[in-house]
This record gives structure tokens, C-alpha cells and sequence, in this order.
């Protein structure tokens, strides 16, 4: 993959190879996943596997948070990969960190070839890591966070998800591909069940940890990756966003069955856990049409675009 001009490159990833550990890059790639990073895959002329990610200037706010992240859960046993080097971009154009490279794929990479045993097994090693960060103390305020006293943490839960919406009526407009008037069934949900929301409490949890960031390598979980942020609020997050991403792709939803199950939601909960299914599939839907960090914009699959409208359809009626 070519980055854009002034962008990160491979040759950049060489070169913080090169200068972080003394080491020839021989072979370099892109990962294509991530709207944020510029991630690469890197194999040394000594035979190391690291992973090399640079981030825009701009976006130094989620490298700090990396960093913050990495020395706060890794000695909890939050298993993230070794951090081999980090600069905050006076050496190098973008801020940079060089991590171990975990043995596997992404969960989304693997998911269909999993049996049922390592999907519940695996469901098991993820309630287990966001109860540990759960365990941390809680923030005096909701939303995503790069430190427990961010600024920018937001006043209420429901603040968090009205947001989320605006931001992806937003897309939806600017991208001119889905009517933006689809958000609006979806803020109805979440004005119907506010009573709940206020009560949410700014618990942490990995947002992220989902089909992707989950790696895994002969059907068991080796660790998890792009810890930039937790997010402070309700823990069902995640497996909803887990339930859209496996949808999107045509999977079932096996896995996310057995970790719902692990939860044990009250029927409160689980009226919830729909109302962030609708709010990710419309989430997803806004990505269509926008370039991120990509060379190209997120093209509009046909297929996949059923998908996440039927799912908003059943989760709307749940």
C-alpha cells in the first residue's frame, strides 16, 4: 500500500528500525485495517517480527494515550506486547512506537475457522481482561480517555451518545451516500430507555477489543493490541460493537452469544446492549464514502450495506 504524500510510509518505517534497533528492515507491509495509524509489519535482517506505528501530528493525543495505557495494564496482566521503543516525534516525523509482534491474526481473520470451544474459550479471556480493567479506578466523567483525568471526558453518559450520533449524522451528510435521517429511529431509542443511561456508571473498559485488536493464534488469544484509549461507561459496549463488526462481515454471532451469556445482562441491560448494536450499525454506515487514513474512501458494499441495515432493523426491534 502507497501512502499519500506527507503521509507515514514504509520507508519511514525503516528508517525507525533502523535507528530504534539497529536492524535492517528486509520486508515491510502495510497492515490495511485501522482509520487513524499508519501500521506496519515489519521483519528485520536478524529475523525480529516488530510492528512499527507512526501517527499523524496531529493525532500525538492517542500516542500519549498509547503510551499512558501500555504502563498501566500490561503490569495488571493485560496482555499487551512488549514496548521496544517509543519517541514523540523530535527524532522522527511522526510520533512512534515499536511493539513485539504478537503471533496471530486479527479475530476478524480467523473468526469462521474457530470451533465452538475457542470462541467460548476466547469469550472467557476477554470478560476476564475487561474485568481487569474494570477494576481501575472509575473517572469523574464519561466517554474516551487517554488518561483517567482527561479533559475531555464528557459530563453524562447519555452527553457520550448523543455525540456519537451528531458525528455520524455528520458523515452521513457530508458523504451524501445514506440519508442522515436514518440517525433519527436511533436517537428515539436512546431517548426511550434515558432512565437507564443516566444510571450508567463511568466503569472502564476496552471499546476497541472487538473483531479486531483480538489476536489470535491457533484458536487462543495471544494478546491485544492499539490500547490508545478506555473508554469510561457502560462495559456492554464492546460486545455490541463486537455483534455489528461480525455482522458486517457475514459471520454469525456465536462468540458474542457466549460472552452476553459470561455478562448475564439484566433485561434492562439487554434492551441496552440493542440500542448500541442500532448505534454501531449506523456508525459503521457513516464510515461509507470517507477516506480516514486510507489511500482510497470506504467503498459501499452491497452486501455488507444489507447486512448493517437488517441488523438496525431486528436490533431497533428488540
Amino acid at each position: 500500500m502507497t501512502s499519500a504524500a506527507g503521509e507515514p510510509s514504509e520507508r519511514d518505517a525503516a528508517r525507525v528500525v533502523a535507528r530504534a534497533l539497529g536492524a535492517t528492515a528486509v520486508e515491510v507491509r502495510r497492515f490495511p485495517t485501522g482509520l487513524a495509524h499508519h501500521v506496519f509489519d515489519v521483519r528485520t535482517g536478524d529475523g525480529r517480527l516488530v510492528v512499527v506505528r507512526l501517527t499523524r501530528p496531529d493525532l500525538r493525543r492517542l500516542h500519549d494515550g498509547c503510551l499512558h495505557w501500555h504502563r498501566a495494564l500490561r503490569p495488571l496482566g493485560v496482555p499487551l506486547p512488549e514496548l521496544l521503543f517509543s519517541d514523540d516525534g523530535a527524532a522522527f516525523r511522526f510520533p512512534v512506537v515499536v511493539l513485539e509482534r504478537l503471533p496471530g491474526r486479527d479475530l476478524s481473520d480467523v473468526y469462521a475457522g474457530l470451533s465452538a470451544d475457542e470462541r467460548q474459550a476466547l469469550a472467557g479471556r476477554i470478560v476476564a481482561i475487561q474485568a481487569t480493567v474494570g477494576a481501575l479506578p472509575r473517572a469523574r466523567g464519561y466517554g474516551y480517555a487517554t488518561t483517567r483525568d482527561d479533559v475531555t471526558l464528557r459530563p453524562t453518559w447519555i452527553t457520550v451518545l448523543a455525540d456519537e450520533l451528531a458525528r455520524s449524522r455528520r458523515r452521513l451528510a457530508a458523504a451524501g451516500r445514506i440519508d442522515p435521517a436514518i440517525i433519527d429511529g436511533v436517537e428515539g431509542l436512546v431517548g426511550s430507555h434515558a432512565g437507564y443511561f443516566a444510571r450508567v456508571e463511568p466503569v472502564p473498559f476496552l471499546d476497541d477489543l472487538t473483531t479486531k485488536n483480538a489476536i489470535v493464534h491457533d484458536g487462543r488469544l495471544s494478546g491485544i493490541v492499539d490500547v490508545d484509549m478506555v473508554c469510561y461507561g457502560d462495559p456492554l459496549r464492546t460486545p455490541a460493537l463486537t455483534r455489528v463488526a461480525l455482522a458486517s462481515l457475514g459471520h454469525d454471532s456465536d462468540y458474542v452469544d457466549h460472552w452476553l451469556r459470561l455478562l448475564a445482562p439484566s433485561p434492562e441491560q439487554a434492551r441496552a446492549f440493542s440500542i448500541y448494536t442500532a448505534m454501531y450499525c449506523v456508525d459503521l454506515l457513516s464510515e461509507i464514502g470517507h477516506r480516514f487514513n486510507q489511500a482510497e474512501p470506504v467503498a459501499i458494499d452491497r452486501a455488507r450495506l444489507d447486512r448493517l441495515l437488517d441488523l438496525l432493523r431486528v436490533a431497533s426491534s428488540e
